[in-house]
This record gives C-alpha cells, structure tokens and sequence, in this order.
C-alpha cells in the first residue's frame, strides 16, 4: 500500500493493527504455553479495537487534513515493513512477546510524533494529536494488562 496522504496512513495504521491482531491470533493457536496463548489472544483483541479505532478518525477527520500529503516525510522515516508474522510469537516467551508489541506500537507513536512536530496547520495537529494519544493509551492499557498477566 502506498501512503501518500494522512487518509491513506489511517488506512496503513489500522490495517497494521488488523495484521497484527490476526497474527497474534493465529499464533496463539499453536502455543504451548497457557499463559501465553493468553496474552496473545488478549494482545489480539486489544490489537482488532485498535485498528477500528483508527479507522473512525477517517469519519471524523476533516477533508483537508485527511488530504494532507506526507510522502515528502515517509520518504525520509519509511513505515514499518509491516507487522512480522513468522510464526515467531509461538516460541516467544510471555516477556518477549511483550517486548516485541510495546517496540511495534514506540514506532508508530514516533511516526506520528514526527508527522506532528512538522505540521504547521491546527486542523492537522489536531488529528495527528488525537490518533497518536490514541495509540499512546491504548499501548499503555495493553502493557498494563500484559504486565497483570505476568504477575498472576
């Protein structure tokens, strides 16, 4: 997918999360570990709210803002490939696992950062800020619940 516009990284940005979650999913199928097939179903529902959740800004994002052009930026700071899905999380630990999330979600709340320290416009900051606080939380709420997984 080529992303040229805010609307299109909205676009990237959920489906990352949707790959993600249905990796995560089907990875915890095949784990051995109870405690960790538990943390990737969880991660993986966490993940699908994510993407629905960015998805709306789209519905609700200005016209001009979600038409704003980035390329000139994604240029230089490439998006992730894309969310790894090698079967890697089903040898992962519980510890791993939630070292590999919380590194995934750092960069796209730099992406996001990044896009917003450069804008100069309010209507863009504003949606900028709005998806990127949403990531933030949500990344916080996961690592939370991660984390009350791995003190059971």
């Amino acid at each position: 997918m080529k992303v040229e516009s805010l609307r299109s990284l909205l676009d990237w940005t959920s489906g990352y999360h949707r790959h993600l979650s249905n990796c995560l999913a089907d990875c915890a199928k095949h784990q051995l570990d109870d405690r960790c097939q538990m943390l990737l179903n969880y991660l993986a529902d966490k993940e699908m709210k994510l993407a629905i959740a960015v998805q709306g800004f789209k519905d609700v994002g200005e016209d001009k803002a979600l038409n704003t052009w980035c390329i000139e930026h994604l240029d230089r700071h490439p998006l992730l490939a894309g969310a790894a899905c090698d079967d890697a999380f089903i040898s992962m630990t519980t510890t791993e696992v939630i070292t590999e999330i919380e590194n995934q979600h750092q960069q796209i709340l730099l992406l996001y950062q990044n896009l917003y320290d450069r804008s100069q416009t309010p209507k863009i900051q504003e949606l900028l800020a709005q998806v990127r606080d949403l990531e933030k939380s949500e990344a916080q709420q996961m690592m939370q619940g991660a984390n009350r997984l791995e003190d059971l």
